[in-house]
């Protein structure tokens, strides 16, 4: 049997929480210092429809993209004709997953940053009717939200496009 002096527990615990508390606080310090040199952003919504950048390219100023970047960049085309590329993260990959998002007219809560031409897309509804509705995929078994089309993260089991209907104030 092994005999363990009670002192040195609380020495190694309290050098454990020691080492912990300085990590912390650096963790801290450095996630500040990140945020002050970070662009400024903004919250912005956009309607419109999700469309390859080539296809948008080639109807508006016939403009002919070379087949290899056809698919590459997606842009919410607005009615006013603005073409406002999308960033891909998980939002913005359910668009290139989901052919059914493409033929959606959408309103788009975003971010904009300071400097890119870019969207980073938070949440997208429908617009249908006059009426909004909430897109994302719903995992029936295990009763969790997704954000693009995939197998679900729990069970592996199959999802579904879900459309709520959103509040006026959403």
């Amino acid at each position: 049997m092994v005999m363990r002096n009670p002192y040195v527990e609380l020495l190694s615990q309290g050098m454990g929480l020691a080492v912990l508390l300085a990590l912390g606080a650096w963790a801290q310090a450095d996630e500040k210092d990140v945020s002050r040199s970070l662009p400024e952003r903004e919250s912005v919504t956009e309607r419109g429809k999700v469309v390859w950048l080539a296809d948008a390219m080639a109807r508006r100023h016939d403009v002919t993209i070379v087949p290899e970047a056809r698919e590459a960049v997606q842009v919410l085309e607005t009615a006013d004709g603005r073409l406002l590329p999308l960033v891909e993260d998980i939002r913005g990959r359910s668009f290139r997953r989901d052919e059914r998002l493409r033929a959606m007219e959408v309103e788009l809560l975003a971010r904009r940053f300071e400097g890119a031409p870019f969207l980073q897309i938070i949440r997208v509804y429908e617009v249908k009717d006059g009426r909004r509705f909430e897109i994302d995929y719903w995992c029936e078994i295990c009763a969790i939200a997704l954000y693009e089309l995939k197998p679900c993260d729990c069970c592996q089991g199959p999802i579904e496009l879900r459309r709520r209907e959103a509040a006026s104030s959403d």
